[in-house]
């Protein structure tokens, strides 16, 4: 039984550290895709992290456009406002 426990703990460490959420590799990433010209960087990230709580849904959403056309018009809309 004692044994059991031990895997259990050991599997929900590495689910909860896998899970990652938005790291500072991925916003660096998101901040690198920003076009400084056009947009207030700090501001693109926030409404990235916004719209998409998980780095994962971003990549799926964005991916696969044509699909999540809303969700991705709304991304696009509510990033008019970090226009410089």
């Amino acid at each position: 039984m004692k044994s059991y426990f031990t895997l259990f703990c050991c599997l929900s460490i590495l689910t909860l550290a896998s899970c990652g959420g938005w790291t500072d590799e991925r916003k660096k990433t998101i901040t690198d895709k920003c076009d400084a010209d056009l947009y207030d960087c700090n501001c693109f990230l926030q409404k990235t992290m916004e719209t998409f709580p998980e780095p994962d849904q971003y990549n799926t959403t964005l991916e696969n456009e044509g699909a999540n056309q809303q969700k991705v018009d709304a991304y696009w809309k509510s990033l008019e406002g970090c226009m410089r």
